[in-house]
């Protein structure tokens, strides 16, 4: 039983290296743009509605 021996593990904070950084705000930079297209088509969607709508009651009712 002497021969056995105990390995303690320590936990160290490492700092945050330059390819970690850059991962990491590459995701969310690629995150960032889906919401902006995503957001942006609704807006545009609704924004065409809108303008249809416009039309319509422009020829109609003027």
């Amino acid at each position: 039983m002497a021969d056995e021996h105990t390995h303690h593990h320590h936990h160290h904070r490492h700092k945050e290296d330059g390819a970690t950084k850059f991962k990491r705000t590459s995701l969310a930079a690629i995150d960032r743009r889906k919401a902006i297209e995503k957001y942006g088509k609704i807006a545009l969607f609704i924004l065409a509605v809108l303008m249809g709508l416009a039309v319509v009651v422009a020829y109609k009712f003027l």
